[in-house]
């Protein structure tokens, strides 16, 4: 698989983190802010860091902006926000992704056609939500508007049952893909037979709908 070339506009805690975490694959990053201690902090992690001014379009064309496969925009100016989506569109970046900071910048991106559009304090206060009103469900990551991998705590009134009896997918609309005891130990594709035991933890697809209707989200 070749290697993917990304730039990363924008250092402040989101821009990092995500630097951070591509830092551990097998890409070339760039890294850009106007902070120099912002570059100079990503650039333990990036391949290469440079500090450039948002408004110093000349300087921004120069860095060969076609030759990147992804394009990740997380300033909170909107106005340079989408100046810049603009210049990435301009010079060909086939993927761009840009963080909205209100509803009003969401519609904008949208309506110039951005690829992603993530608003990830609205997606982590929602997250929270769900966590505080709702103990059995430990985590939930949403990969489409239909369907989440979620983490969840056996309920007492599952214990001493097997998946089969418990009939889960048509109860709850979620299917088991694994299954973590207390030792923490793993057992993957449980079969119809397997009996839940205290402490279990459950790690399966589900169907936000049917989810949700069930009352256990």
């Amino acid at each position: 698989m070749a290697k993917k070339h990304i730039l990363v506009l924008g250092l402040k805690t989101f821009g990092l983190s995500i630097v951070k975490q591509l830092s551990k694959y097998n890409c070339e990053v760039l890294a850009i802010d106007e902070n120099m201690d912002k570059v100079e902090e990503a650039d333990e992690y990036a391949t290469h860091a440079l500090q450039i001014d948002t408004h110093d379009i000349d300087k921004m064309v120069s860095l060969s902006l076609n030759s990147f496969d992804i394009a990740i925009i997380t300033i909170d100016n909107i106005e340079e926000s989408i100046m810049a989506a603009l210049l990435f569109q301009e010079k060909g970046i086939p993927n761009i992704i840009v963080k909205s900071t209100s509803e009003m910048h969401k519609k904008i991106l949208e309506k110039m056609g951005i690829d992603k559009i993530i608003s990830p304090e609205e997606e982590m206060g929602i997250k929270l939500a769900k966590t505080i009103m709702n103990e059995s469900i430990i985590d939930a990551i949403n990969f489409s508007d239909d369907y989440s991998i979620v983490e969840i705590n056996a309920l007492d009134k599952w214990i001493g049952k097997t998946l089969n009896k418990l009939n889960l997918r048509e109860t709850y609309g979620i299917n088991i893909l694994c299954v973590k005891n207390s030792n923490k130990d793993l057992e993957i594709s449980p079969s119809q037979e397997y009996t839940i035991k205290e402490k279990d933890i459950l790690v399966a697809i589900a169907d936000n709908k049917k989810l949700n209707e069930s009352g256990l989200l």
